[in-house]
C-alpha cells in the first residue's frame, strides 16, 4: 500500500464529516437554546454525534436524516434538564436538610459522626470500578465532560456512562 493510499478516508468517513461539518454547530446553537448553557450543549452534540458514528451500522432511520438529528439533540436536551433538575434537588437537600448544619462543628459527636460519613464516602468510592472512580473524581473536581474524556482518552459519552455506572452504584450503596 502507498503512503498516500494509507491516509485515505472511507466514503463513510467522509459523509460523516461533511454531516459533523454540516450540522454542528446550528445543533449547539439549538441545543444551548434548549438547556441555556453553551459548553453542556456542545458537549450533547458531540456526544450525539460519537454515538452517531459508534453505532452506525445499527441504526435505522425511518424519518429524514434531519429530522432524526433534532429530534435526537431534543431528546438528549431534555435528558440533560431532567438530571440537572435531581441534581439542582439533591444539592438543596443537602444545604437545607444537612444534619451538619445545625450542629457544632467542634462537638466531639458531630466530628466522630462526619468522620465515620467522610470514610464511608470513600471506601463507597475506592469500591467503584477503577474507570468510574477516575471519571467521578475529575467530574467532582469540576472537570468538564469533554476535559476527562481528553484526559482519560475516552469519549465524551464513556464519561457520561462511567459517572452514571457509578451514579447507580453509590445510590445502591447509600441505601444499605
Amino acid at each position: 500500500m502507498s503512503e498516500s493510499a494509507g491516509k485515505h478516508k472511507s466514503v463513510n468517513e467522509e459523509i460523516f464529516e461533511d454531516l459533523f461539518k454540516k450540522y454542528y454547530h446550528v445543533l449547539c446553537r439549538y441545543a444551548a437554546g434548549i438547556i441555556g448553557d453553551e459548553e453542556d450543549a456542545k458537549d450533547i452534540v458531540n456526544n450525539f454525534f460519537g454515538k452517531l458514528w459508534d453505532n452506525r451500522e445499527n441504526i435505522q432511520i425511518t424519518v429524514s436524516l434531519e429530522s432524526y438529528i433534532y429530534v435526537s439533540i431534543r431528546n438528549n436536551c431534555l435528558k440533560y434538564l431532567e438530571h440537572q433538575k435531581v441534581i439542582r434537588k439533591y444539592g438543596e437537600y443537602v444545604q437545607n436538610n444537612h444534619w451538619l448544619h445545625t450542629h457544632d462543628y467542634n462537638c466531639p459527636q458531630t466530628i466522630m459522626i462526619s468522620q465515620e460519613m467522610e470514610n464511608r464516602i470513600e471506601k463507597d468510592i475506592d469500591s467503584l470500578p477503577v474507570q468510574c472512580r477516575e471519571v467521578l473524581v475529575m467530574w467532582l473536581e469540576g472537570l468538564s465532560y469533554q476535559e476527562i474524556a481528553d484526559k482519560l482518552g475516552i469519549h465524551v459519552g464513556s464519561v457520561r456512562k462511567q459517572l452514571n455506572i457509578a451514579r447507580g452504584k453509590l445510590r445502591k450503596s447509600e441505601k444499605k
